[in-house]
């Protein structure tokens, strides 16, 4: 009987199409797991999941690795290709965060402040634990918007300068060749 109630539900799930728990490898030792974040970072959830249902906003309170403002975006796993604007998807590895929650974020950056995590990056509700603190070291305050986000150099803007000064050249030129 317990067989058959065991078919049935398993029956029940494939029907109704019910997402599986994530699939993790074993848990990697905290040094391994930070060596593969690109930031680490302790902060409150400050917004829910925005409209693409992948992104919610992080007020970040402690910076352990990298260079993170105090306000980020993190897509909550993996990205799911071919998708239109507004529409949303999940994945077995999607992170779950509720606004006014603090986790501790294991984050790889894919822009001056957009970030990533997933189920199986390390990330988890609450403070770094003991551990984690030893392997991280000491904790610092987030960056400052304007220069975390600043990744423009002097020599990219002279390049802009100098493209701009083309633009314009080449447009004088071909409206003075014009024929009046």
């Amino acid at each position: 009987m317990r067989v058959l109630a065991a078919i049935g539900v398993l029956a029940a799930s494939l029907a109704l199409g019910l997402n599986a728990d994530a699939s993790c490898a074993p848990p990697e030792p905290v040094a391994q797991r930070v060596a593969r974040a690109d930031a680490v970072v302790w902060g409150t959830v400050s917004g829910g999941v925005a409209h693409d249902r992948r992104t919610f906003s992080l007020s970040v309170k402690t910076v352990y690795k990298g260079s993170v403002p105090a306000q980020i975006s993190v897509r909550i796993g993996p990205e799911i290709p071919g998708q239109g604007p507004g529409q949303g998807g999940a994945t077995s590895v999607d992170y779950a965060t509720a606004p006014g929650t603090a986790h501790t974020f294991y984050l790889k950056q894919h822009a001056p402040a957009g970030f990533s995590t997933d189920a199986c990056s390390g990330s988890h509700e609450g403070e770094p634990s003991a551990e984690e603190l030893a392997v991280l070291g000491t904790p610092r305050p987030p960056e400052a918007i304007g220069r975390a986000l600043s990744s423009v150099t002097d020599l990219d803007r002279g390049l802009a300068a100098g493209a701009i000064i083309v633009v314009l050249a080449a447009t004088y030129l071909a409206f003075r060749s014009r024929p009046a």
